[in-house]
């Protein structure tokens, strides 16, 4: 009991203090503790060396050669077509028979995560340029959702595209064109994208209620990756493209 009134008592008097004093800040300064690294433990080391040498070599796998390196830009972009057009490729491929169905392919900035660099192409690469798991979805949009798409396309400044041309002309879209044809507004479109899109990230509303859904069960970075091998195959390189399938008009 006596030690308790000691107790609160000291706690008043610091309270009362606190109250009557100001403290302020006079000098600051810094200073770096380096803390020296533990010794690896040899025995965790030698177990998980074979699974890091089989990552390793799979991440500096060599599947593609670049002429360029492709990166982002506003507009329009050698990163943004490049990834595009390998994405309705293989999903042409994906479908088969049905194959014909594809008319765009539409995806963000921001998705795409770094560049492919000029040169030698590896799986670390395409693993940099899509680190998370986005999976393939073609949606079937109306014609009205379409159009709000290519609002959608003008008010971001250009973003990735493929099958597709347009022309933004100040806050409108104008001279729309899919697979070499005038937009129909009342014909329905299908437009290949990432799951993530597709739900409405990034403020893409007009994807949420699609006509039709086809989940295409595969990774968005293994398109990419089957992409680059089938180039390769066939004696091909990566060549980066600006097409004019945005352009802006005064």
């Amino acid at each position: 009991m006596q030690f308790t009134l000691k107790i609160l008592i000291f706690s008043a008097f610091i309270s009362l203090y606190s109250c009557a004093s100001k403290v302020a800040v006079k000098k600051t300064s810094e200073s770096h503790i380096i803390i020296n690294q533990a010794a690896i433990d040899s025995s965790v080391f030698k177990l998980i060396t074979p699974y890091k040498n089989a990552h390793d070599e799979q991440m500096h796998a060599v599947i593609a050669t670049a002429d360029e390196a492709l990166v982002k830009a506003d507009v329009e972009s050698t990163l943004g077509n490049f990834f595009c057009d390998a994405v309705i490729y293989q999903t042409k491929q994906l479908l088969g028979k049905d194959s014909a169905i594809v008319d765009v392919a539409i995806f963000n900035k921001g998705g795409l995560r770094n560049s492919i660099p000029k040169g030698q192409v590896t799986i670390g690469n395409i693993f940099e340029l899509m680190p998370f798991d986005n999976e393939l979805i073609l949606l079937k949009l109306s014609g009205e959702n379409f159009k709000e798409m290519c609002y959608k396309i003008v008010e971001k400044g250009g973003i990735p595209i493929g099958g597709m041309r347009m022309i933004m002309k100040g806050n409108t879209p104008t001279n729309i064109t899919i697979k070499g044809k005038a937009f129909d507004i009342n014909k329905d479109y299908w437009v290949v994208t990432s799951d993530y899109l597709a739900n409405g990230g990034d403020s893409y509303t007009f994807f949420k209620n699609p006509k039709e859904k086809k989940v295409m069960n595969v990774l968005l970075r293994n398109v990419i990756i089957n992409y680059c091998e089938t180039l390769t195959r066939n004696n091909q390189t990566i060549q980066p493209i600006l097409d004019g399938r945005i352009s802006v008009s005064k």
